[in-house]
């Protein structure tokens, strides 16, 4: 059975704040972008994933390095999702 990835999810207010979340988490572990959503109203989101710490480390690093330049709206890290979001994600 292969070991599940963690998946780690940053949405904003402003498409300007996503690129800098998603440069610093990127940058600043071992994880992979795996998409980015237009949401609406301005709102958009990333999805990473990695193994848990990695995930972590890169949304912590997002946030602390967006924050200061728009709205971070929530962040959130699933260490083991089910298979059934992981098949929506790569859909």
């Amino acid at each position: 059975m292969a070991l599940r990835k963690a998946i780690g999810i940053i949405e904003t207010k402003g498409f300007a704040c996503l690129v800098l979340a998603a440069d610093a988490a990127v940058k600043s572990a071992n994880v992979e972008l795996v998409e980015w959503r237009r949401i609406g109203g301005g709102y958009v989101s990333f999805v990473i994933e990695g193994d848990v710490a990695a995930v972590r480390s890169a949304i912590d690093a997002g946030v602390e390095t967006a924050s200061g330049a728009g709205e971070i709206l929530s962040q959130v890290v699933i260490p083991r999702p089910v298979d059934e979001i992981d098949t929506e994600f790569n859909a």
